[in-house]
């Protein structure tokens, strides 16, 4: 009888162990947040309950037009994204391109400008009293009025569009890339015209794709906070997360309104989750619309020819958009002592002081030993949680396995402000127990929550791939499963993991809202930085810290995509 408990519960080990560490780090939080909107004081363990909070949220008569403006910024945004996203896609893997490899790498390396800087060049660009772009064409058309203000729903928009059109892109090439050309052929061999083609068979084989991409990106649009947080705010232009920015640090009366956003956040928790079920539904569906088969094939490219260069020009025109135009004027602004336009005169002004102060300045020195020191934790944190729940829910299949995956699905749907709030809540209320807050662990237990999520689709993804004969021979052979994991699986899994590491380290690197929300006096990272000095009216600074950041995180894309290459050539 003690053999079969003792079996039982090694089996329920792993899940009761990392089920709790999953619920401390997720549903924990949101339990708090819950509860603080029900508190009168705001505070989850106070006294009290009551549905004010509610009633002061969805009874205010600006709720449907921060609604309104929400689902505006994040459907435009995911439309411009689609569209250059897919069209780039299909121009890099179906057509005859020129330089096809070269408009890949173009395309990705976007990523390397956090939203925060290509919101901040934008600005620059577009401001309507010194925006440089808006002064020049105001010059060369004779126009009375700047033509464009970055302070307005378009321009979030259009600059929240060029944010996500790498991650659509990333969505849809391998869709465009798998697609077996001999359906085409035989449409083609039938008498289908072109556009019967696209109707009948490429849009179906593709939907699966651009409908888990139109969601995830859906999902990103209405919880990003730092192109909200910069071009709308400053003209009270809010959307859900900038209201809940709003609402946590900068109320009137100075004191964070705790219940107030406790409230709304539930009503987006509630939507943002039907929309991760909805993503998880939608890739679990695409496996039935695979075109992939054990034999070779080649994707057929479609000549584009006298469109071949218009083509390549469309490709460097949206890199010259996403990164040429605003990095550029970050550059040029970090070399002025103060805010001027582009030209031959204001050469004469050029100083590389404000590179000095960032070089020589303690408090530069401080966040960015910050922000390395909190990614690099937060990444190993990662890569390892999500080896380990893709080992349990693919491998194993451990009992509870679905609840495990959905735990750790969960924070892709939560908002980096929300986050915040959340993770106030819980270690406000534990300080004298586990005294991180205002420390750079508690952004180390943030942002290995928020972006546990993507660490166990990726290495879930490739775990699932891995054909199990190896690791059953190594069984055979009497290794136990923790050597199996060492000396089979873990190798094999080698270079997915890497890839999250560094995915998780940049993106740790230019995070916002969450370091926003959670920033004491010893947590400034490079990001908060940035934000205090652009808000405190010392643009050129900004420009300065701006630059050095693209720099480290060029760098690390560069890392990123050199494993990812080599992570195509070993599946292959």
């Amino acid at each position: 009888m003690r053999a079969p408990l003792a079996a039982r519960a090694y089996r329920l080990a792993p899940s009761l162990l990392m089920g709790a560490l999953l619920v401390w780090l997720v549903a924990i939080p949101l339990a708090f947040l819950v509860l603080a909107s029900l508190r009168p004081t705001g505070f989850p363990l106070d006294a009290g309950l009551t549905f004010d909070h509610y009633a002061e949220v969805y009874g205010s008569p600006g709720l449907w037009r921060l609604i309104g403006n929400s689902v505006v910024f994040a459907l435009g945004s995911v439309a411009i994204a689609l569209l250059l996203g897919g069209g780039l896609a299909w121009l890099v893997e179906r057509t005859d391109l020129p330089g096809a490899g070269a408009v890949r790498a173009l395309v990705i390396l976007p990523m390397a400008t956090p939203p925060l800087l290509m919101a901040i060049g934008w600005s620059m660009l577009l401001s309507p009293r010194a925006g440089a772009l808006n002064l020049l064409l105001r010059d060369l058309l004779g126009l009375a009025e700047p033509p464009f203000n970055a302070y307005s729903m378009p321009a979030m928009v259009f600059v929240q569009g060029l944010s996500l059109t790498a991650t659509a892109f990333l969505f849809l090439a391998p869709a465009f890339r798998n697609m077996d050309p001999s359906l085409e052929e035989a449409a083609l061999a039938s008498g289908a015209s072109g556009w019967m083609l696209a109707r009948r068979v490429l849009v179906p084989l593709l939907s699966p794709a651009l409908l888990a991409a139109a969601v995830f990106l859906l999902i990103v649009g209405f919880v990003v906070f730092e192109i909200p947080g910069t071009l709308g705010m400053p003209a009270r232009i809010f959307v859900l997360s900038s209201q809940l920015f709003y609402l946590a640090s900068e109320a009137p009366g100075g004191l964070p309104l705790y219940g107030q956003v406790s409230a709304l956040a539930t009503l987006l928790l509630v939507v943002l989750l039907g929309f991760g079920l909805l993503y998880r539904r939608l890739t679990r569906e695409a496996a039935r619309f695979r075109t992939v088969t054990g034999k070779g094939f080649r994707p057929r490219r479609m000549a584009l020819g006298a469109w071949r260069w218009p083509a390549l020009g469309f490709a460097c025109a949206y890199f010259l958009l996403a990164v040429g135009m605003p990095v550029g004027m970050l550059a040029w602004m970090s070399l002025m002592p103060y805010q001027v336009p582009p030209s031959v005169a204001a050469l004469a002004l050029a100083t590389l002081e404000n590179h000095r102060d960032f070089l020589d300045s303690p408090r530069v020195f401080e966040a960015a030993a910050n922000t390395m020191l909190v990614a690099a934790v937060s990444a190993t944190a990662v890569a390892i949680l999500a080896t380990l729940i893709a080992w349990f829910v693919v491998r194993l299949r451990v009992p509870g396995a679905a609840v495990l995956d959905a735990l750790a699905f969960m924070p892709v749907a939560i908002p980096g402000v929300m986050m915040g709030v959340a993770l106030i809540y819980v270690y406000l209320t534990l300080d004298p127990i586990i005294a991180i807050y205002g420390t750079v662990w508690i952004l180390v237990v943030a942002y290995t929550t928020d972006y546990l999520s993507f660490g166990t689709r990726a290495t879930g993804g490739v775990m699932a791939q891995l054909h199990p004969e190896l690791e059953e021979a190594g069984r055979t052979s009497g290794a136990g499963a923790s050597r199996v994991l060492r000396r089979i699986t873990l190798p094999l899994m080698w270079p997915a993991i890497a890839a999250v590491w560094i995915w998780v380290l940049a993106h740790a690197m230019r995070e916002l809202s969450i370091a926003l929300m959670l920033q004491g006096r010893d947590n400034r990272v490079a990001t908060t930085l940035l934000w205090d000095w652009w808000q405190g009216g010392e643009p050129t600074r900004a420009a300065a810290v701006g630059v050095w950041l693209v720099g480290a995180l060029l760098v690390v894309m560069v890392a990123w995509q050199l494993l990812g290459s080599r992570l195509r050539r070993g599946s292959g």
